[in-house]
């Protein structure tokens, strides 16, 4: 049957979409074998697959419309309803995962996810009962499938879901708290310029299969900025690991050589007495210490663009400002002592948290190029500082005898 299909459009259609699943699939073994999956990666192999099922009805579909299967009515219909129900459920699924990628827990919210849901079933089941009011499609009196007054309703209700989240992504990329997530909201915006905007050119041409490579090109970035998480950020915190800290400073420290700026400031900080957190509280309780640290440090460093965080390894982190106004790091010092009082607040923990901060200025003639120059001075006055605190516990501790 392969071979009754060359020359004719049906073969190279099903060609490409065949391509498209075979790829997918690899992405889908990828991700499923990947150890420590996060809820994410689950629901983004769920969100694979159901692209594969959706360009495998699209295959059956051309099988119908080229004539290679007797074509009738019902099969008409059949494949259609098929073809658009997938195209519904795909739509939804892709926009249920982008807003879960974005880290936006409410979607899982059973009001929530029920409320988003309704355009998806309202669609689905318009295009299963299309047959009876024949607002979609209907098939004429010569066997012709035609498209229905609601046709462009059909469509629009599945390319509303893609656009939804790119408006949504665009207004929040440009939100001042958001600055951290920027990257990641430009290619949720991205995403629908190749599933929405091929989609769209293929209602129009319908014998060329746009779409599929539009959904699996779209489907193959996300999957590079999942690599890249994992390369570049903490498993536990999500901030920036030690890697993309030496990668974001080997480029700073040549820009400020480059262009003789020296306002480059390191700023090492670590929570005091965290070994006796974990010996006392446990592990998993060392860990939310850990996370609510970095939701904080998170939060100071999107106030402004031009400061970097990352998790330098146990309870050290790093910060580096790139700024003129020599009383930055105080700011910061200030932010984060006054939102992790918040932070902890709102936690109740059976203990809290302090942490000691040492800092130093990059020096042009003698570090160079080296950072471990800059930590180990940072270091020496984050030392110091424990060693003041300490100082005034032990003497508050003696009067108080």
């Amino acid at each position: 049957m392969i071979n009754d299909l060359v020359g004719d459009y049906a073969f190279y259609y099903i060609e490409a979409n065949a391509f498209c699943i075979l790829l997918l699939f690899i992405l889908y073994i990828k991700t499923s074998h990947s150890v420590d999956r996060q809820r994410r990666q689950i629901v983004f192999g769920e969100t694979l697959a159901t692209a594969m099922v959706y360009l495998a009805t699209d295959m059956f579909w051309v099988l119908v419309d080229s004539g290679r299967i007797t074509t009738t009515p019902f099969l008409l219909y059949l494949t259609n309803i098929i073809y658009y129900c997938a195209a519904s459920i795909m739509a939804y699924v892709v926009s249920y995962f982008m807003v879960l990628y974005e880290g936006d827990k409410r979607i899982d919210e059973p009001l929530t996810h029920f409320l988003s849901a309704i355009p998806c079933a309202l669609n689905v089941v318009a295009t299963v009962t299309t047959p009876l009011h024949k607002m979609y499609i209907y098939v004429d009196g010569d066997g012709e499938l035609v498209t229905g007054a609601l046709y462009p309703l059909l469509i629009l209700l599945i390319i509303a879901y893609p656009i939804a989240v790119a408006v949504r992504a665009l207004f929040r990329a440009f939100l001042k708290e958001n600055y951290a997530k920027r990257n990641m909201y430009k290619a949720m915006m991205y995403f629908p310029v190749f599933s929405v905007g091929l989609g769209l050119v293929q209602v129009f041409h319908t014998r060329i299969p746009f779409l599929c490579f539009g959904l699996t090109i779209a489907l193959l970035l996300t999957y590079i900025e999942f690599t890249e998480d994992l390369v570049s950020l903490d498993p536990l915190t999500k901030l920036n690991n030690r890697n993309e800290l030496y990668r974001y400073m080997a480029g700073k420290m040549n820009s400020m050589r480059n262009t003789g700026e020296t306002g480059l400031y390191l700023m090492i900080m670590d929570i005091d007495h965290f070994k006796n957190i974990n010996d006392t509280y446990g592990h998993n309780m060392g860990d939310r210490a850990l996370k609510i640290l970095a939701k904080v440090l998170k939060k100071v460093c999107s106030y402004k663009p031009d400061r970097f965080v990352s998790r330098f390894g146990g309870d050290e982190f790093i910060i580096v400002v790139e700024s003129s106004d020599k009383y930055e790091v105080e700011r910061i010092r200030e932010d984060i002592n006054t939102l992790l009082k918040k932070a902890l607040s709102a936690e109740q923990l059976p203990f809290s948290i302090d942490v000691s901060i040492g800092w130093t200025r990059y020096a042009q003639g003698t570090d160079k190029s080296n950072l471990n120059n800059l930590i180990e001075r940072a270091d020496i006055m984050l030392y110091e500082e424990k060693k003041t605190k300490h100082g005034k516990m032990k003497k508050t501790l003696e009067m108080v005898s």
